[in-house]
């Protein structure tokens, strides 16, 4: 009896799993049945110039609807064939969130969140520079920001175990005051703002701020790569080797963010900064240009091409532009590269103020 009596337990248990394990089956089934949501507003394309107009049309009837962009309601017109055009011309570049809501005839509500891509509408003029001048400049010194501060130059380096700040003499190329960083950091860009020397690290997420004598003042943690590094008044701007722009106060606490576009496209790799009335000057990480930046709509309004002044002994690859600087009552730019022997003094002979309006995309 009790032999008998374990079979059946063990008979009834098997069975009981195979029920359990169908109604789990159905159970899946019916979830992978479920249909997904259908978007009411879609877009027939994503990207855009700006002053396009952005259409986009529904895919059933709809008795009222209401558009944001980033945000902000925007006036929308329908056309005969049903699609819905908004204006992108006050848009900065980069992507941009649209939300949809109505009502279909058939008194459902829907809301949609669509995304577009918008680049610049201004095709870059090419900034012409005739060479004034040439300085010292240290072999050993991996350049990763160059900064004027009341008349003095002070330099930002790379490379773990080599990485420092330094102040430098113009003329002769020697330091009058230097410290290192720990070698675990990678040294990059420089800024000085009030006072304080800013310096950031490539991969460490961490900002070092100084007294201008070089000790220590306030460390920063920060959630993007370090490249280059800025200002504009009290305003931090740092790159990331990416095409976005960050600004962060005086606290490195972030404020905001730009996307960097030309009329092709986004410009990535955007590497040392220095900020000029109104624009970033930046330099494009493993290339010899200079692109100028409008700093209010991110886009690219003119471009520099500096291989006439690349030392013939540089490594290519590795020693590459990087590094810009302006002194504010000087007119001209101080321009060098990583373990270059030579800093350069440039002037601009173009203008860039004129141009051309890009065809749509």
């Amino acid at each position: 009896m009790c032999i008998l009596s374990k079979n059946y337990i063990f008979i009834f248990l098997f069975i009981a799993s195979i029920l359990v394990g169908c109604k789990e089956e159905k159970k899946s089934e019916s979830a992978s049945q479920t249909p997904e949501k259908i978007a009411v507003a879609v877009l027939s394309k994503f990207r855009y110039t700006i002053g396009d107009s952005v259409r986009f049309g529904f895919t059933k009837p709809v008795v009222q609807f209401e558009v944001k962009l980033n945000g902000q309601t925007v006036s929308a017109s329908q056309n005969i064939s049903d699609t819905v055009s908004i204006s992108s011309a006050k848009s900065n570049t980069g992507w941009q969130q649209i939300v949809v809501t109505g009502k279909g005839a058939d008194k459902t509500d829907f809301a949609d969140t669509l995304r577009i891509e918008l680049i610049s509408d201004i095709i870059p003029d090419e900034i012409k520079y005739t060479v004034v001048g040439s300085y010292p400049h240290q072999k050993s010194s991996f350049t990763e920001g160059l900064e004027f501060y009341k008349g003095e130059l002070y330099e930002g380096t790379g490379q773990n175990g080599q990485s420092k700040l330094l102040k430098l003499d113009l003329k002769s190329g020697t330091t009058l005051d230097s410290v290192s960083l720990d070698a675990k950091y990678f040294g990059e860009g420089i800024t000085i703002v009030n006072d304080k020397i800013y310096q950031l690290t490539w991969q460490s997420g961490v900002c070092f701020r100084y007294n201008m004598d070089f000790t220590l003042d306030k460390t920063f943690t920060y959630y993007t790569q370090g490249w280059g590094m800025t200002h504009k008044e009290n305003t931090l701007i740092m790159s990331d080797g990416s095409n976005k722009l960050y600004f962060y106060n005086t606290e490195m606490e972030k404020t905001g963010e730009i996307e960097v576009y030309d009329n092709n496209g986004p410009i990535h790799k955007l590497n040392e900064l220095e900020y000029v009335d109104g624009a970033v000057f930046a330099n494009l990480f493993e290339s010899t240009k200079i692109v100028k930046i409008d700093l209010a709509s991110g886009k690219v309004i003119g471009f520099m091409k500096m291989d006439g002044i690349v030392p013939a002994e540089t490594n290519v690859g590795k020693d590459v532009l990087n590094g810009i600087a302006k002194q504010p009552f000087d007119d001209a730019l101080y321009i060098t590269g990583k373990n270059w022997p030579s800093l350069f003094r440039i002037k601009l002979t173009g203008s860039n103020k004129n141009n051309q309006m890009a065809s749509s995309k």
